[in-house]
């Protein structure tokens, strides 16, 4: 058995096309793509090659004749959807037939944990074991390593041999321009047409209502351009499709509905207008472009704010127990009036009452997954037709004045179907176009040119997914699993977060991404994306920047002498300052780690979400280090936000700057603190060399804008207080408060007042007075928890304990939902220690 991973366009059709040829007896090639599948057997039988395909566009009677082929032998290649492995007759069918490879297209969709999942996917398993466990090849193009070992487990592939062809795509040149108005952003795609004027282009954007409203703004710059989303009918989904791939209009529009499976080798450029949800489907997104090995441009238009648009898909795709409870009664109640439920998601929400139609949607693949239910593919819909006029008049009507294809479309309704004025036929639009020869979309017209006339009735196929109830297990013994729905949206919270780290990276964006795929066979710079070729542009400016001033005029006494060979050099000293920098960093980082370790003064912990006091002290630090303008190092950038009167400080005229002194509540180390934690998350960065400095990167002037968030890794209260003693109570590390604090804290809250009230009136922050209240929690004081937190929430809180513990709150955190708060988590943790001493509620973020 075989996982292979291959970059869009780097040939994983070939892996199993040319064994297919080679061996003996049949190949499946399980692949989604349907609608693509005619467009890869017509290509194979253009080059004689015998291939067919079973999908629910074809009929049972045709799907009979087609297995009876391939065990006859005519037919070497079947592809095949993966839906039509829930049927047990076709999976018997297979089992009539010798399979001598079993091939698994985007295979990542196996997998729970790949961008793509498919619930039908996970029948393959079963199905391949039953058909005797032939030979197995799964392909992707995108795929972690976590996602491959997860591919090899839910295929059950034995000793399979894995080929990971470079992810590398040279020819990609990928930038990434942060924006603030969508202004900016209209600019930046219209320079994109102009510079690709007559060459073809995507532009991704999340949500089917900014699909419109981009494609609306761009046609009225001028730009032809088509739109396409999964809300569009299906005429105007093909329509739009056919005049990208055909070349009539060069730009689409188009949400990640588009492009699985799209073959067009000359398209230029690929424009994020949104920021995408992780970094495989960006990846495979952008691999759409240059499949012909010319340059191409790859641009992402960051903004992030457009992060909570990723957030409401993430709480939409993994909704709360209760949400899916609910989802099955409205499904079991519809059943009782109908044996096979044909409701749409929206119909569903209604009946539920429930806004969030994707948590709806969501809700139904967990319950299928589950055996619960079972959805019929779109394409099993079918439309109603009758007749209008009897079948003599209708055949008058049409005989001169209709198109040749209107005639046949009636004709073939009258000759292969019991039609008439008094009842419905159900027509399988699909089937009936490939009897008549004709195009689905041809058929369409046909009838509603025919409707028009008065000739017959059709009501076009609704575009709903049909149900069935599979068993009436009761509402309370629903086979769902509430902590694996929560580790997996915490696992799409950390690729989004990876996400947003790869668009604030100063490195190379290739190098970066390779990285993150496991391919480590590769340089240092691409010399192409928007970093490196920053990085040429500002060498010397950045060398001067960032070194002490007398090594800076070293450096120019140099260049003047040598300028001939001034660039050469200078690029190897750029490779060697970033190797120096990365080297320096790490020393510095374990550094900190073993001192902690040793002296015991600092408790290092993960990375936390910050306090409002906190946040402030932060942007505090990140605004001195933008005024220093990375000409000093931690020491002197600390002594001026504590405000010292050094000689040496005020030499340098630090004294003299707006954030001299702002942080003099605070002590140099524990300024040192965080200035390292800011170093660790990215929001500074130091140099390297006999004169390390500190400087603002990109994502640190985000956070000091409050255009992003971040997360640190800061002492905790306890060890700091042990340290430092004479902290001041202004100061952002709290010593843990006497008992005296903690009553008139709960006096206060007795009173009526809120948290935030309290912090206000008492000089202290939040999180301080929730620990406050969760000691006396603890205590087992009169306390009303559902003031602060649902019944529903607190199970699942509780829930979680039970898996995740109580040391930390942090990974608690990340397996909620993100509308579970600290506070909540840290009220229900008390909950369940009340009666305990206090300080045994020490629990650390």
């Amino acid at each position: 058995d075989c996982v292979v991973v291959m970059p869009t366009g780097g040939g994983k059709s070939l892996c199993y096309q040319l064994p297919a040829l080679m061996k003996d007896g049949a190949t499946i090639v399980v692949s989604p793509l349907i609608a693509l599948m005619k467009d890869q057997v017509d290509a194979l039988h253009a080059r004689n090659l015998p291939a067919t395909f079973i999908n629910s566009s074809v009929d049972y009677e045709e799907q009979k004749a087609r297995i009876t082929g391939v065990r006859n032998g005519s037919y070497k290649l079947v592809y095949v959807a993966p839906e039509r492995f829930r049927s047990e007759r076709f999976v018997e069918a297979l089992q009539s037939i010798r399979v001598s490879l079993f091939a698994v297209d985007e295979a990542h969709c196996v997998s729970q944990w790949g961008h793509d999942f498919r619930p039908d996917y996970l029948r393959l398993k079963t199905a391949i074991e039953r058909i005797g466990r032939p030979q197995t090849l799964a392909l992707t193009a995108t795929a972690t390593p976590y996602v491959r070992a997860d591919i090899i487990e839910q295929l059950a592939l034995r000793s399979p041999r894995a080929y990971v062809s470079g992810f590398d795509r040279p020819n990609l040149s990928i930038q990434i321009m942060h924006t603030q108005k969508e202004r900016e952003k209209i600019a930046y795609v219209r320079e994109l047409a102009a510079k690709h004027k007559g060459s073809s282009g995507i532009i991704y954007t999340s949500t089917r209502k900014s699909v419109e409203q981009v494609a609306g703004r761009l046609r009225e710059a001028g730009l032809p351009i088509v739109a396409y989303h999964a809300g569009m009918d299906d005429d105007a989904r093909a329509r739009a499709q056919d005049d990208f791939m055909s070349g009539r209009v060069q730009m689409i529009v188009a949400t990640n509905a588009f492009g699985m499976g799209i073959d067009k080798s000359n398209i230029r450029f690929v424009a994020h207008y949104h920021l995408p949800g992780s970094i495989e489907a960006y990846y495979q997104e952008i691999g759409r472009a240059g499949r012909d090995g010319l340059q191409s441009d790859c641009v992402l238009l960051f903004n992030y704010a457009d992060k909570r648009t990723q957030d409401f898909f993430i709480e939409g795709s993994y909704p709360p127990p209760e949400l899916i409870a609910r989802v099955y009664e409205a499904v079991v109640a519809a059943r009782d009036m109908a044996e096979r439920i044909e409701l749409s998601t929206r119909e569903i929400a209604l009946r539920a009452s429930i806004r969030n139609e994707m948590a709806v949607q969501s809700a139904l693949i967990i319950l299928e997954k589950a055996g619960h239910i079972e959805r019929g593919a779109a394409a099993e819909n079918r439309a109603a037709v009758r007749l209008s006029v009897s079948a003599q008049q209708a055949r008058e009507a049409v005989s001169a004045r209709r198109s040749p294809q209107t005639r046949q479309v009636l004709f073939g309704l009258l000759s292969g179907y019991e039609i008439n004025e008094r009842a419905e036929i159900e027509l399988d639009v699909a089937e009936f176009a490939e009897t008549l020869g004709l195009d689905v979309t041809a058929v369409r017209r046909a009838l509603s040119t025919l409707t028009e006339a008065g000739i017959i009735s059709y009501k076009a196929a609704r575009r709903t997914r049909g149900l069935r109830l599979l068993d009436d297990a009761p509402v309370t013994r629903l086979r769902i699993r509430p902590q694996e729905l929560a580790r997996r949206a915490a696992l799409e919270q950390r690729k989004l977060r990876e996400m947003i780290s790869f668009c604030y990276v100063e490195t190379c964006y290739r190098a970066f991404i390779l990285d993150y795929f496991g391919d480590r066979n590769h340089a240092d710079t691409c010399g192409t994306c928007s970093n490196c070729l920053k990085e040429t542009k500002n060498a010397i400016g950045r060398e001067r920047q960032n070194v002490p001033l007398e090594v800076a005029t070293e450096l120019d006494r140099f260049r003047m002498q040598h300028a001939p060979v001034a660039l050469e050099l200078e690029h190897e000293l750029n490779e060697q300052t970033r190797l120096t920098r990365a080297r320096h960093e790490a020393e510095t980082v374990r550094q900190i780690i073993e001192n902690a370790e040793a002296q015991s003064s600092i408790d290092i912990t993960e990375a936390r979400e910050l306090t409002d006091d906190e946040n402030l002290r932060g942007r505090k630090i990140l605004a001195c280090a933008a005024r220093a303008e990375g000409r000093f190092g931690k020491g002197m950038l600390a002594a001026c936000l504590r405000g010292s009167r050094s000689q040496k400080l005020t030499q340098a005229g630090l004294d003299q700057l707006s954030t001299y002194g702002i942080l003099s509540d605070m002590t140099q180390e524990e300024i040192l603190a965080f200035i390292d934690a800011l170093v660790a998350a990215g929001a500074l960065r130091t140099t390297g060399g006999a004169y390390p400095t500190v400087s603002l990167t990109n994502f640190g002037r985000e956070v000091m804008r409050e255009r992003a968030s971040v997360q640190l890794t800061l002492p905790t209260t306890r060890t700091l207080d042990a340290s430092h003693p004479n902290t001041s109570k202004a100061n952002t590390f709290d010593p843990k408060p006497p008992g005296t604090t903690v009553d008139e804290t709960y006096r206060l809250y007795e009173s009526g007042l809120t948290i935030e009230e309290i912090g206000t009136q008492r000089g202290l922050t939040e999180m301080t007075i929730e620990k406050h209240l969760a000691d006396c929690i603890a205590e087992n004081r009169p306390f009303d928890l559902a003031r602060h937190v649902s019944e529903a929430d607190r199970k699942m809180i509780e829930d979680c304990v039970k898996r995740c513990g109580v040391e930390r709150l942090r990974p608690l955190r990340d397996a909620l939902p993100s509308r579970i708060s600290y506070r909540m988590i840290r009220f229900v943790v008390a909950h369940l220690t009340r009666g305990e001493k206090a300080a045994s509620l020490a629990v650390k973020e």
